[in-house]
């Protein structure tokens, strides 16, 4: 096999991702095992799916006979809240575009520290939006008493933004492709081909794919989900086990193993927090 049918066949357009598999594993040697993989990557990262990250707005419109009122005019100051949003599924069906969707989601989900969608978030995002439909329904509200919670509320959304995204790992797309492609090389490397597996019935059944190519690319989506997983274990320096529980540390955001109930902050924060509580001790008692 050469490098100029390593790129015929390798074309995302022309070739099952089976018939990928099936060449890498039966590769004669790794010189074209790399060839086959390097023309894999090319394709996941050549693909029309990008990574999207846009605005949304949580929108009501105020009542035309409510807008000059002091209360009206309060919940029209509120009554676009933005939000950044992004491109979570893509409506094409093959291989590489599923991929590269599994892929873009993964750096959403541990890296973009601009996309916060958590729930307690958006919830306190749509607050004003709510109290607005409230008092539409005829429960009384003051201008003062509302701009008071709306402001206490946009206040508690912006400090929740700040801790999800301490959250995040620190990653740039382009580093995070390098890791990627370790990743998949893993998984084409672990990957056993569907007739090494003597119960054919049972794959079926764990896998439900209709076809071949379903198998495998529910087999690398699946193993890219445990391996950054494990990457983010690796990242802040916990331990890896089924049994491990872990939290976040209060103080930095990151991942900590959870040892007892007092357990609340990682070592470097933990070692922070004695030496404050020293000063402030010192200072208040000299």
């Amino acid at each position: 096999m050469n490098l100029r049918q390593v790129i015929h066949i390798y074309d995302c357009n022309e070739t099952f991702l089976y018939e990928i598999i099936e060449d890498y594993k039966e590769a004669e040697n790794n010189e074209v095992k790399d060839e086959i993989f390097n023309s894999f990557c090319s394709s996941i990262w050549a693909s029309d799916n990008k990574r999207r990250t846009y605005m949304k707005t949580i929108y009501f419109k105020v009542r035309k006979d409510l807008l000059n009122t002091e209360l009206g005019q309060v919940f029209d100051t509120w009554s676009g809240i933005e939000y950044r949003y992004y491109k979570s599924m893509t409506k094409d069906e093959n291989w590489c575009a599923i991929i590269r969707q599994k892929i873009n989601n993964i750096y959403t989900k541990y890296f973009d520290k601009e996309v916060i969608l958590n729930k307690e978030y958006m919830d306190l995002l749509k607050k004003p939006k709510l109290i607005y439909f409230d008092w539409l329904s005829g429960i009384e509200m003051d201008a003062d008493t509302v701009t008071d919670i709306i402001d206490d509320t946009i206040d508690k959304a912006e400090k929740l933004k700040q801790r999800f995204q301490m959250e995040k790992m620190t990653l740039s797309w382009n580093e995070y492709k390098k890791v990627v492609e370790g990743f998949l090389r893993r998984c084409f490397d672990n990957c056993k081909l569907i007739e090494e597996y003597e119960d054919k019935t049972q794959i079926v059944n764990n896998y439900d794919f209709i076809t071949e190519d379903n198998f495998y690319v529910k087999y690398i989506n699946r193993s890219l989900n445990a391996y950054f997983q494990n990457y983010q274990k690796d990242y802040y320096s916990v331990k890896r086990g089924h049994n491990n529980k872990y939290s976040r540390c209060k103080r930095c955001g990151g991942i900590i193993e959870k040892i007892g109930r007092n357990t609340q902050y990682c070592n470097d924060c933990k070692r922070i927090r004695r030496l404050e509580t020293k000063r402030s001790w010192w200072k208040n008692n000299h």
